[in-house]
């Protein structure tokens, strides 16, 4: 597996709060390996850290936060005197939103980019009976050149 796109220690200021304790390091740098598996599935497999561009690493800290303060993917938290709401993004544990993936792609320049463009060849043969499309309704200017017609 490669190596992940961030620290523990980039997750805990992401946080506000030290992660000292064995198992939160550890759920910690679960979290981080998902959310870089992540940001490589829609990116581009870089090795290391040093090879990924700061969004990539940046969004994959903010997502390793994400499922480290919600791991459980809860909806709603509540108190004595306190209801939390978590919004949909934090119930997804380390996945990338929407807008997060879109990122990874114009930094891995993967998005799809292309075009239809319309052809026409001016030069195509045009059958007489198509003489509406010729300038005055007549295709005589084709014959110009040439010995006029008795028409």
């Amino acid at each position: 597996m490669a190596e992940p796109l961030g620290t523990v220690n980039e997750v805990a200021a992401r946080v506000g709060e030290s992660i000292t304790a064995t198992e939160d390091v550890a759920l910690a740098n679960s979290m981080l390996k998902e959310a870089s598996a992540y940001v490589r599935l829609y990116g581009l497999p870089w090795v290391s850290p040093e090879a990924a561009p700061d969004i990539a690493k940046t969004i994959a800290v903010a997502a390793a936060a994400r499922g480290y303060q919600n791991p459980s993917g809860l909806k709603m938290e509540r108190g004595d005197a306190v209801t939390l709401d978590v919004d949909t993004d934090y119930r997804k544990g380390a996945a990338l939103t929407a807008g997060e993936i879109k990122m990874i792609q114009m930094a891995a320049n993967t998005r799809g980019r292309i075009i239809s463009v319309p052809l026409t060849n001016p030069e195509r043969f045009v059958a007489t009976s198509e003489s509406w499309r010729y300038p005055g309704g007549s295709p005589e200017y084709l014959f110009m050149d040439a010995e006029p017609r008795p028409w």
